[in-house]
């Protein structure tokens, strides 16, 4: 739901950490020297186009080799991500999890899933020492695509909910938030559907909510992948807040607090109903449905 955002020579610096990895088993040679020697003639493309090319190169890449790999284990051997779940192979080098996880936890901000919104993700404390919240989740999954597996723009930081319970796997993202032209946040709004015969809404049973495209259907899987709209419905008990205090504070009460605080009504407006202006919306969840629905309902 939320666009990854990259520094500039980001991808130089992932590639530096595992391009020149050493393993005992590498025999003297780094992960980049190993690869060119063993898997290059067969996988193609060079190293760097695997680990940093951006997603429409490793969609490229995808299709290229389609699934041809999928049971190949010298393949997932090399590209170990995590400890392997088969005894029919020992990887290569040790699970390379622990350093991507933390070169995210460095270089990419990290506050709520970037899936849904929803969940907290974020780095904490913990005897003096970092820890985070989050997991990696493969945009392309690497069970099929073992040779993607360690590719930065294949990674998203997630809740455990995303990565594990409900995101479909049959399901291949053709716009991933990892992508530069990823515009799910301008293009998909929340709406507000009024079920109440009699158009009042009340209670939560009175309205429900769903994500509209507008123009194009190519988001469409996106939300189906994550169950967008059937998770969002538990937390219409936030609209319902935001409607009963837009009620308790019109416009004539909202220019008073503004005189008195010496705020701008925007402000006094983001202060009464925690909107969050756009470059925020990554750092707390619900920030898009918030949004989206304070400005139906003109509450900003």
């Amino acid at each position: 739901m939320l666009k990854i955002e990259y520094a500039p020579n980001l991808g130089n610096n992932y590639y530096g950490i595992i391009a020149k990895s050493k393993a005992d088993k590498f025999k003297g040679l780094t992960f980049e020297e190993y690869y060119n020697k063993h898997y290059k003639k067969t996988l193609i493309y060079e190293l760097k186009d695997i680990l940093c090319g951006d997603f429409n190169k490793i969609v490229e890449i995808k299709d290229f080799h389609k699934t041809k790999y999928k049971n190949d284990n010298t393949i997932k051997k090399f590209f170990n991500y995590d400890k392997a779940k088969s005894t029919k192979f020992i990887p290569l080098i040790s699970k390379l999890q622990p350093k991507i996880s933390k070169f995210f936890q460095e270089n990419i901000e990290v506050h709520t899933c970037y899936y849904c919104n929803i969940d907290f993700i974020n780095t904490f404390k913990k005897n003096n020492e970092t820890k985070n919240a989050f997991t990696l989740d493969h945009v392309l999954e690497k069970a099929d695509f073992p040779f993607l597996a360690l590719s930065l723009y294949n990674l998203v930081p997630s809740c455990y909910v995303c990565n594990s319970k409900v995101k479909d796997s049959k399901i291949l993202f053709e716009f991933s938030l990892t992508n530069k032209d990823f515009d799910f946040n301008e293009k998909v709004k929340f709406k507000s559907f009024i079920s109440n015969p009699n158009l009042q809404i009340e209670k939560e049973q009175d309205f429900y909510l769903k994500l509209i495209e507008n123009y194009s259907n190519k988001y469409d899987k996106y939300i189906e992948s994550l169950n967008l709209n059937d998770r969002y419905d538990y937390h219409k008990y936030k609209v319902l807040e935001m409607i009963q205090k837009r009620r308790e504070y019109p416009d004539s009460r909202i220019k008073e607090l503004s005189d008195l605080t010496k705020k701008t009504k925007e402000e006094v407006k983001q202060d009464l109903f925690g909107i969050y202006i756009s470059e925020d919306i990554n750092k707390r969840p619900l920030s898009k449905l918030i949004k989206d629905i304070s400005e139906e309902l003109d509450l900003i």
